[in-house]
């Protein structure tokens, strides 16, 4: 009886830790750039990876992207956690891809702009 609740402890943990350790969306955009969601989608985000330090660069809600071999161009609905994305409003940010990633993020990308 005892070995049987151990081995329920176990399974009990391995499924919470598989759980914890997934990400709802991941992909490689270019340059080292990723888009990404822990939880949900409304979580996206544009990253940086470099090496193995990931750098948030423009942050959620992207729900957009264009790119080009100079330039990756996000669409944003701002979001302050915990609250759901702004959806009236949009912002639009350029990341130069010619430019070696800064430690201050407000200098890897031009933005927020308007689409004006």
């Amino acid at each position: 009886m005892k070995t049987l609740k151990y081995q329920l402890f176990l399974i009990g943990v391995a499924i919470f830790i598989s759980g914890c350790s997934g990400s709802a969306y991941y992909e490689e955009i270019q340059g080292g750039y990723h888009l990404s969601a822990i939880d949900v989608k409304h979580d996206m985000i544009i990253g940086y990876q470099d090496g193995e330090y990931g750098i948030g660069v423009i942050n959620a809600t992207v729900f957009a992207i264009g790119q080009n071999g100079r330039f990756i161009i996000a669409k944003q609905h701002p979001k302050n956690f915990p609250d759901k994305p702004d959806k009236g409003i949009i912002n639009y940010y350029i990341i130069p891809l010619e430019s070696r990633i800064a430690k201050s993020v407000d200098k890897n990308y031009y933005g927020p702009l308007s689409l004006s």
